[in-house]
């Protein structure tokens, strides 16, 4: 190895290429299920439009529906991470903002939009689906497990059943009511999560500010 190599090009330089046609393969699938739908995702097209060829996507991910995973999965670590903020509300309340964010996502919104149209009349596609979403519970449960341990929430607390309370909301607005992602909506879905999970004297614990029923924020500060 020449010494008179940067460090970091010499590090990066095994997985660089590799990486490349990784994530524009990710980018790619997306890209394709957003604009063809699920009956018509190929690997094939994958690969024309990520400029790969089809024996490394096949070599790779085997399957279209191992593909749609993993890019779904990628986007969504990266767009959402799993914050730890030290409280309860201010944990769900940065997660959910950011899921409403990365929703606005004109790709992101296209691809939700194809999942529950043909998921419903494609087994396989439903298959992913739950695969994608049993991922994403799994790495959010810390938020409700650390609540937990700090005495937020009853021992007794259904992780998964949090942020599935807490993403309902949101996904009915985005496919069936086309409301607005706006603050108030945000906040007050947060409290009213909370305020149920911490019924029976959690909720000083968990900082749940008073719900207003009108869609406003009764307290006067932000959080």
């Amino acid at each position: 190895m020449s010494t008179d190599q940067p460090y970091d090009a010499v590090r990066q330089r095994p997985g660089g290429r590799s990486a490349r046609i990784r994530a524009a393969a990710l980018h790619a699938a997306l890209e394709e299920l957003a604009e063809v739908g699920y009956a018509a995702f190929s690997l094939d097209a994958v690969a024309r439009r990520a400029g790969a060829h089809k024996t490394t996507l096949y070599r790779r991910w085997g399957t279209p529906d191992d593909l749609l995973l993993e890019a779904m999965t990628e986007a969504a670590q990266e767009s959402v991470p799993i914050p730890d903020s030290g409280a309860l509300r201010s944990d769900l309340l940065a997660y959910l903002e950011a899921i409403v964010e990365n929703l606005r996502s004109p790709l992101v919104d296209a691809v939700a939009r194809v999942y529950a149209a043909e998921a419903p009349r494609n087994p396989r596609f439903a298959e992913t689906g739950r695969r994608f979403w049993a991922m994403r519970f799994a790495s959010a449960r810390p938020i409700t497990e650390r609540a937990i341990e700090r005495g937020e929430l009853p021992e007794s607390t259904d992780p998964d059943r949090i942020i599935e309370l807490l993403l309902g909301p949101v996904y009915l607005r985005l496919l069936v009511t086309n409301d607005a992602f706006d603050r108030p909506f945000v906040e007050n879905t947060v409290d009213f999560v909370v305020a149920g999970a911490t019924a029976g004297g959690g909720r000083r614990a968990a900082g749940v500010k008073p719900v207003d029923q009108s869609g406003g924020d009764t307290s006067a500060t932000a959080p």
